[in-house]
Order: structure tokens, then sequence, then C-alpha cells
């Protein structure tokens, strides 16, 4: 099937479900649209995950992103460009908490001025002192995972100043676009310093503990109700400082693990919007009466890994051949449904710099894959795929690689692994061949490719290092001019493809489904659903 694009709609009449009551009832309650205090409907929504974690500073689960993002306001937010309904963010920038920012000449040195009157969700004041407090916290905190984000713009534990109330300097070792990328995103958020130092303890003096179950906003809404095993109420924030950016009166999240459970109740009107969904389910209720389909093209990326470390897989002319082996557009259309876009690259197609010439390289050619195994002396071996356990759609991908390796004498085991186990395998990077995906926050180039293919990086699991490549990516993070950064990108690109360390499968599409009249779905360069833009008929 084709992959849809946009907003799409085809009309059915859908299946009287007798059992649907029942399930409403037990996991949203009455069903009902009601009002919040502000006058605008409540949504009722259920995504991929259970909320686990409030603080956007330390690692959670996604619904928690969605959720995190909700209680915390930038300095700036992203502009966003609506077609079809669907509101997707760009790479410019407006005000938000600041009333102004601007950098020097150079480009190292960024003067925030504040709006003037800002307040937390309890009435205090919001100040220069909870805007340095809040950066120093992601880079110290240790349970922190966003310190990985400050070198790559050149960011250090002396670079936060507050010059009065209202103005905060930060300086940088260089100049970068990326900057206002990472301070529109949600762990750079505003936090309330003084909620931070009186829920402070020895052994934790940034409140991690605290803040991961209560927050005292700077964002659009404040946590009205959280039960850890059911739901989490968003409640307009009556101190957010742009009231007209709240489009409705609050939003319910319901913990809903069974995805079928969720795709009934969608069904039956007890939700509004549900994220996550099987695939396939997906495209069964695009057929539905009264429901609609976003998907929005995405730089989410699916990848094959191998161990860069271990025979064969340490010449680079084994790994190209396993890429040209590959078959792209069945996992697009068999294994995605058509939500999905093939591969194109580390750097996908929607970001800035991607190399249209990467592309082709991301074909299936079993001659030149078998001529590429000859000239490494490899005439055939046994190894093992691992991917999660919970995911279906790799055990479907996992079953057509095993077939495709075939065709090269390749013999694959496939391996599904649970979830944790699989984390500490990548984590140790003991595993042979694996299946695993990635977001590059910001849409970055140079932050993708930093994080999948740099020496050392955090999420780079195939033990692949080089040093020209190393080279490259810290003079794209140092680069302004655009002509630079195009240059420079599409240099790394090549060298990418020619070593193949990674390889690239297809980009899944950020896909909800939604009621008719439910509106604002928008989407950030996060790829969080932004809540506070939705709005309900």
């Amino acid at each position: 099937m084709k992959a849809q694009s946009r907003r799409s709609r085809l009309m059915a009449t859908a299946t009287a479900l007798t059992l649907a009551g029942t399930l409403a009832l037990s996991a949203c309650g009455t069903g009902e649209t009601s009002s919040g205090s502000n006058g605008k409907k409540t949504l009722v929504i259920s995504l991929d995950s259970a909320v686990d974690v409030m603080d956007p500073q330390q690692w959670r689960t996604p619904a928690s992103m969605v959720t995190s993002g909700s209680l915390v306001e930038q300095i700036i937010e992203q502009n966003y460009t609506e077609t079809d309904g669907v509101r997707v963010g760009g790479t410019d920038f407006s005000e938000a908490l600041a009333e102004k920012w601007e950098y020097s000449e150079d480009g190292k040195t960024l003067t925030i001025t504040l709006r003037d009157g800002l307040t937390f969700a309890d009435g205090s004041p919001l100040t220069a002192d909870d805007v340095v407090w809040s950066y120093q916290r992601g880079l110290e905190m240790a349970t922190a995972y966003t310190k990985v984000l400050y070198p790559m713009v050149g960011l250090t534990k002396e670079s936060f100043t507050v010059v009065d109330p209202r103005t905060v300097q930060v300086k940088s070792e260089f100049g970068t676009p990326l900057m206002d990328k990472m301070l529109a995103m949600q762990p750079f958020g505003v936090f309330s310093k003084k909620a931070g130092e009186e829920h402070a303890t020895s052994d934790d003096p940034w409140a991690g503990a605290w803040f991961r179950e209560h927050s005292n906003s700077s964002g659009p809404y404040t946590i009205g109700a959280y039960d850890k095993t059911t739901s989490v109420q968003l409640t307009p924030n009556p101190n957010y400082y742009d009231q007209d950016r709240i489009a409705n009166g609050g939003v319910t999240i319901q913990f809903i693990s069974d995805p079928s459970q969720r795709a009934l109740l969608l069904r039956n009107g007890e939700l509004d919007v549900a994220g996550g969904l099987p695939l396939d389910q997906v495209a069964e209720l695009s057929k539905v009466d009264g429901l609609s389909v976003v998907s929005e093209a995405s730089n989410r990326l699916e990848y094959l890994g191998v161990n860069t470390a271990k025979a064969p897989f340490n010449d680079k002319r084994v790994r190209r051949a396993i890429s040209l082996a590959l078959p792209y557009e069945t996992f697009v259309d068999e294994v995605l449904y058509g939500y999905a876009d093939p591969a194109s690259g580390l750097v996908s197609a929607n970001m800035e710099t991607h190399s249209p010439d990467s592309a082709a390289a991301f074909t299936t050619n079993l001659d030149e894959a078998r001529q590429l195994l000859s000239d490494a002396g490899v005439s055939g071996f046994k190894t093992t795929l691992s991917y999660k356990q919970s995911s279906a759609v790799e055990a479907r991908a996992a079953v057509y690689i095993q077939s495709a390796l075939k065709e090269l004498g390749i013999d694959v085991q496939v391996k599904p692994l649970p979830d944790a186990e699989f984390t500490q395998r990548t984590i140790a990077r003991d595993l042979e061949m694996y299946l695993n995906n990635f977001l590059a926050w910001g849409a970055d180039p140079f932050y993708q490719m930093a994080s999948l293919a740099g020496s050392n990086a955090g999420t780079n699991f195939t033990n692949y290092s080089n040093a020209e490549l190393d080279g490259l990516l810290q003079e794209g993070f140092r680069s302004v001019k655009q002509e630079d950064r195009d240059a420079i990108s599409a240099e790394a690109q090549a060298l990418l493809i020619d070593e193949m360390p990674t390889i690239p499968l297809w980009n899944a599409k950020w896909t909800y489904v939604v009621r008719d009249g439910v509106s604002g779905l928008t989407k950030d360069n996060t790829e969080q659903l932004r809540l506070q833009y939705l709005s309900k008929k």
C-alpha cells in the first residue's frame, strides 16, 4: 500500500462491539465531554506508555516526555507551519518566556531578557535565578541525561550568569545554530529554584526525586491528579504567561497498555486521540467513520547495528554488502503498512543538509553485494540478530532481514531479548547485529550522526570509531554558515555510506489516530505531541 501523508480519512461503517462499554468504563470513566476551569473542552488521550517521570531532565517513557513538556516552558518556542490541520515545528523561533534573546557578533555570547511579571504555578516569581539554576541542573545533576547535550553547543559549568532579575548571560565556547534548537527543547525548560531548594537533600541537591513526581510549573499545565497505575490529569496553569496558547480545558492521559483495548476505546468515543497503536490497527482504524489518521514524516530512524569490532563486521565491505541485500521498500509496505519512509541515510530526507545522493545507496543489489563479500574473502557465515521482545515491528523486520541475508549465504538466527536485557547488551556493546531506533532531538544532522557514529558516543553501540568523521562532526557543530554546514554534512554522509557502521532501514512516521472534531495536533522538533494546542469541538 502507499504510505499515507498528512491527514487521511477513509469513511466506512464501524463494527458494533459489545465489549466496548465495559472496557470504556473500566479505562476512561464515562467518556463524556467536559469543560475545564477556562471554559474550554477537555480531552482524553492514550499514548504508547505510562507516565513514570515528570522531570524533563531525567530518563523517562515516551508518554512522560509528552507530559513533562507540558510542565515547563522554555525561553524561546519553535514557529510552526500548519498544513491540513497539523502543525509542524520548523527551524526558526520566537520569544516564549524571553522578551528577547540576542547573540554577540561571534555567536558565543547570548543575552536573554525575560518578560516582566513571570510567575510559576504557585504564584512565586520566575526570574533569571531560576533560568540559571535550571541550566546548571541539567548539566550537574547526577541523574540528568541532558548533560550529554551541553558539549554539542559549547556549554560548561561556567557558561551561565545572572546579570539582574530579568537578564541571563550565556557564554559558549563556539557559536552554533544548534543553540536555539537546544534552548527550545523541554530539557532546557525553566524549573522553580525555590521548589528545588525546598525539596533538596544532601544526597539529592537538585531535588531529582521530588521533580520526578511533582512540578511547580512554568508551562501551560499543572498536575491535577496523578496515579502511576491509571492516568495523569493535566489542568491549565492559571499563571502561564500566554493563556491564549492553551486551546483546551485540560488533558487526561490514560495508561492503557493493551493497544487493542486502546483502539477499542477510540472506536467507542472514550478516547479523543491515541498514539502508539500497532500499524495494522491504524490501517484498519483509517476506515472507521468518525476517525482520522494523522501521519507526518519523521526523523525517527530504525537501523540495523553491527558490531564493527568483531569479524567479519570489522570489514566495511561486509557491512556494505549487508546493506545492499536488504528489502527497503518491503520494510515500508509490509512491516510498517505504509506508515514510514524508506531509508535515505543517517541524515533523513527531512533534515537540513540531507544529501540527495545518499538515498540511492539504500537500494537492493544482490550482485554488488555478492561481489563485495567476494572481495572481502567472505563466503558465508553465521550470526545472530537481536531485537527487543516488546517490538512486533522489529520482530517482523527481523524475519525479512533473515531471508534477505540468506541470499548471500549468511545464516542469521533471530533472537528476541527482554527489553531490559537488550538495553544491557547494547550498552555492553557485545551484540553481533541488532535492531534499534533513534531520534535526535532538534532534527540536527550533526547531533544525529555524532550520536550514532561518533567515537565514544553513549548511543553508538557498534564500537565504531573514525577520527576523520569525528573531526567533520565537530567542524559541523561549530559552523554557522549554512553553505559550510551543507558541505561538511555531505562529506560526513558520504563517509558513513562508504563505511556503513550503522545501516539505516526506515523512518517511521509520526502517527496518531484522532476522533473527528479534534484539531491542533502539533509536532515539535523533538517530535513530541504538544498538548496545549489540542482542541475539541
